[in-house]
């Protein structure tokens, strides 16, 4: 079982699912997310890593360096968030 604090468990984890659900669909490399975000790094590679063991990030890394995140939509845990986060953008 996955608990939320392990899905939001700061707020800069809480911030990088945020902005991912409001872009689905996209792909975006580690570098990219955190100048977008204003985060640093390694901030962004330590609050991904719980997200990607939990399957719900997709998470490749390319030619060694370049490390590419996107929302793993086809996951349940994944949907329970997009469905709950979309509800309360209707509230």
């Amino acid at each position: 079982m996955t608990s939320l604090t392990r899905i939001f468990g700061s707020k800069a984890q809480t911030r990088l699912i945020q902005h991912l659900l409001d872009h689905r669909g996209r792909v975006y490399n580690q570098a990219g997310l955190s100048r977008l975000l204003g985060l640093s790094p390694s901030t962004v590679a330590r609050v991904i890593e719980p997200l990607i063991e939990d399957k719900i990030l997709n998470y490749e890394q390319v030619d060694g360096q370049m490390k590419i995140i996107a929302l793993n939509e086809e996951d349940e845990k994944a949907k329970v968030i997009i469905e709950f986060y979309e509800k309360l953008k209707g509230i």
